[in-house]
């Protein structure tokens, strides 16, 4: 068996989605172009669907390398887009690449934040307006823009990817927490307001992921999940659902966080959990 055989299986969804409704169609997906990335899973998840792919991302050599592995892993289209979303819309790359096409799956997946994880009052203003810029305004650009084609088409759907940070905030990650909150805020009522038009949305609520090879040594181990296994799960709910805390334990952590503990006592537990494994002096233990 060869090598894009085995690939091929490696993502083969476990059960029929809504997904499969748009094979032939186009999927963009944000965020796209590292190879242990989440979004390179989602984009070889929807391949292995049957559907095209448009690949949006910052870092270019990377990207066209992703897109030239799908091509031949899956038979499937695959266009690039070599974009800054923290810049204004609209994103010239992006709409050269839609040219021609309809966007049927949207994937929010891209996401900005420093290596160096500063304290909020310690991080430069520029670098708050610029995860702002790409981690918000970058989200709502794309839905905005694909959105309302989709609802025109009366046909579609968006995935947001969140994080449980976004529900229980993270301190020494202040920015990225409040971020991620956007983006669940939004997408949950951007699904309210969508219901009968025929344009699913879901927002995945993540949880730690093999994404970042040792950036998070730190963290432990067994609470990581592989991103082919979240994606699969994620394109299994669409349709069914408008929210989704893939893997369990991500749903126990999360439960316990938000359902077990009291708000304060939560933060105050996440601070010390992230100052242990960010290697940060806490000041308030």
């Amino acid at each position: 068996m060869n090598a894009n055989a085995v690939a091929r299986m490696n993502v083969r969804p476990r059960r029929r989605s809504k997904i499969a409704d748009f094979h032939g169609g186009w999927a963009l997906v944000s965020g796209a172009a590292r190879s242990q990335g989440l979004g390179c899973a989602f984009a070889r998840q929807l391949a292995a669907e049957g559907l095209n792919l448009l690949l949006v991302d910052v870092l270019d050599a990377e990207l066209r390398m992703r897109a030239k592995e799908l091509r031949q892993q899956f038979d499937v289209q695959v266009r690039t887009a070599t974009c800054d979303l923290g810049a204004s819309a609209p994103y010239l790359a992006v709409e050269d690449a839609v040219d021609g096409i309809a966007v049927d799956v949207l994937v929010c997946n891209h996401m900005f934040t420093p290596a160096d994880t500063p304290p909020i009052l310690d991080m430069p203003l520029e670098m708050h307006t610029r995860m702002l810029d790409i981690n918000a305004r970058g989200y709502t650009n794309l839905i905005h823009r694909f959105g309302r084609e989709m609802r025109t088409r009366g046909r579609g759907a968006i995935i947001i990817v969140g994080s449980g940070s976004g529900l229980t905030p993270a301190p020494y990650t202040a920015a990225y927490s409040a971020n991620k909150a956007f983006q669940i805020a939004l997408g949950e009522a951007l699904w309210y307001e969508l219901r009968g038009t025929g344009v699913d949305v879901l927002v995945m609520i993540g949880g730690l992921m093999n994404t970042q090879g040792d950036v998070l040594a730190g963290y432990p181990q067994w609470m990581f999940a592989e991103p082919d296994s979240v994606v699969r799960e994620v394109l299994s709910a669409v349709g069914r659902k408008h929210i989704l805390v893939p893997g369990v334990v991500n749903r126990v952590i999360l439960f316990t966080q938000i359902r077990l503990m009291p708000r304060r006592r939560s933060v105050e537990a996440m601070g010390r959990f992230m100052a242990a494994a960010l290697g940060k002096t806490d000041h308030a233990s």
